[in-house]
Formats: C-alpha cells, structure tokens, sequence
C-alpha cells in the first residue's frame, strides 16, 4: 500500500531473478521479466497470476507497456525485443537486429515507436505496431544501459557504461549533445515532467542534473554512499520532486528548486540507511534539536550557519551516536 506501507499479494511463480516490474497504464495489470526467460502478467489487486510469456531464449531483462496499455515489449539477452498482446499474452512481432544483450526497452509517449538499449552500444529504433527497423543510434563506446523519451517524444535519452549520456532526435536518429561529468556508468535516466531537464545516476555516487536542449551541467548531488541504480521524477502541487534508489539501500525523495536560473537539490524523505551524508543541508533555525542531534548532524556536513565544531570537539558520549 503506497499510503500505508502495509505489505500486499506476494506475486510467486518465476523460478529465477525478477530482473524488470511494471504496472499497466490502468493500473489493473503488473509484468515482470525474469532469469527464468518469461514475461508474468499478474492481477494487480489480488495477485493472482494470469498469463505466462513464453518465447525468449535468454533472460528477459526490461519490460515495458505501450502507453495504451495494449502491448507489451520485452527486452532480452537473447539480442531481441518482442511484443505482446497486453490482455491475451498473445506473442506478436519478434524485433531482430542487437548483436549483443538488450538492457533498456521504452515506448514513445505516442505508443508509435520502440528504442531498445544494447550491450552492442546502440539504441535502436522500431515501428511499434509493424516492428519494422528505424534508425540505429550509433555514438556511444560501451554498453547501452538505460534508454527514455523526453514527453514530448521528440527527443531520446540513453545512459552508458562508457560515464556519458547521449541525447538523439527520436525521429531522425540524429545525434545531440553528449552530456559528460560522469566518472564512472549511468544506471538510470530521466527526464522531468515538463521535458527541461533531465536527471542521470551513475555508479560515481552522484546524481547529475542536465539542461535537455544545451545539454550544460545543471547540479550536482553527491550524497550517497553507493552507485544509483533508480530514478524517478514527478511533479506534484507547482513542485517538483526527485526519488532515488541507491545501493546504499536508501530510497530517497529530493525537491529540485530553480531560483533566478540555479538549480538546487534538497532532501526531504529518506527511508531506512546505513549512514546519513548531509552535505550541503542547512539546519539554521530548526526547532527541537537537541545539543546531542545538532552536533551529530553537523558531523554528518550540515550547516547551522555557525563555524562548524571540530570532530574532536565532541564529548564522548556525542560520539557514541551514529546514523
């Protein structure tokens, strides 16, 4: 339950690693792809099982629907992408042409088009509907690893294992900007609601964020404490809000704030994690900190607008405390 956090159905049947979970538009179906080389369709509200997607070789890797809900494609090590009758689990065209694993499968907001991400370094482009082959976007040096469509579908985003994120035009397959800062892979982009920005975890420990036209260096956060593997950005009362998975085991909701031209990145939610990193947090003003919290928190890189204390300043029972 979203609200609540109270634990549901516990969908069982795949016989390997769930690689790919996906919800229906409606929100009455779920797919996941697994190791086991099936795509499962489950009830949403129950959890009972529906139908079983036989045909991939190799393990199935991304599952996406169509913006209509209709179809399914699934992405797969056995270099191919295939798409499904939504509601029957009929199979339909079998997409060919990767020459290594596909990693990354996404619709375009129109549900016309497909772009799948390959260890074979390309993003390819397909006709959803025919399954015919579009243009190949060639550019990057290393695997393929996350592939997204800006809203309004002109333009693709795909992250690599060579540190970069590359931007193409979705319809001609030309290539943009290439956004670099990275030092290490991109596990996950985005773009936010309005299609202006776009956010990119990497497994440097940061999350970076882009100006989607130029492509310039937009912010920058570095507080984690592992490689982010999940993005998601949405849009909520005039606000807008980021939320990372990371390997540090925290999932995390940040407000991304433009002020006069500037971007700014503050945490507001963190579940569960091994050590809190404050960088960059300011705690001026904030009531009902004890002296103990306070101190621990600046040791932890927040701010509360004084010289900050030396670490070796702190009692000994202050130092007992950790996050």
């Amino acid at each position: 339950d979203a609200h609540s956090g109270e634990a549901g159905p516990t969908l069982q049947g795949h016989t390997d690693s769930v690689f790919s979970v996906v919800y229906s538009p409606s929100g009455d179906q779920i797919a996941s792809g697994s190791e086991d080389n099936t795509v499962r369709l489950w009830d949403a509200h129950s959890g009972a099982a529906r139908h079983t997607l036989r045909g991939h070789t190799s393990w199935v890797r991304s599952v996406v629907y169509s913006p209509s809900g209709d179809q399914i494609a699934s992405g797969s090590y056995d270099q191919t992408v295939r798409l499904w009758d939504a509601h029957s689990g009929a199979a339909g065209h079998t997409l060919r042409g990767h020459t290594s694993w596909v990693r990354s499968v996404v619709y375009s907001p129109s549900g016309d088009q497909i772009a799948s991400g390959s260890e074979d370094k390309t993003v390819r482009l397909w006709d959803a509907h025919s399954g015919e082959a579009g243009p190949t976007l060639q550019g990057h040096t290393d695997w393929v690893n996350s592939v997204v469509y800006s809203p309004s579908g002109d333009q693709i985003a795909s992250g690599s294992y060579d540190f970069t994120v590359r931007l193409w035009d979705a319809h001609s397959g030309e290539a943009g900007p290439t956004l670099q800062g990275h030092t290490d892979w991109v596990n996950s982009v985005v773009y936010s609601p309005s299609g202006d920005q776009i956010a990119s975890g990497s497994e440097d420990k940061t999350v970076r964020l882009w100006d989607a036209t130029s492509g310039q260096g937009l912010a920058v956060v570095r507080d984690f404490q592992g490689g982010i593997y999940s993005l998601a950005w949405k849009a909520i009362s005039n606000h807008s809000y980021l939320v990372t998975g990371c390997q540090d085991k925290s999932v995390r909701t940040w407000q991304v704030i433009e002020e006069a031209g500037r971007y700014e990145v503050r945490l507001s939610w963190s579940s569960t994690h091994g050590e809190l990193v404050l960088t960059d947090t300011a705690i001026q003003g904030v009531q009902g900190l004890s002296q103990v919290n306070r101190a621990l928190l600046m040791q932890r890189g927040a701010d509360d607008g004084t010289l900050r204390s030396d670490p070796e300043d702190f009692s000994e029972e202050e130092e007992d405390y950790s996050f």
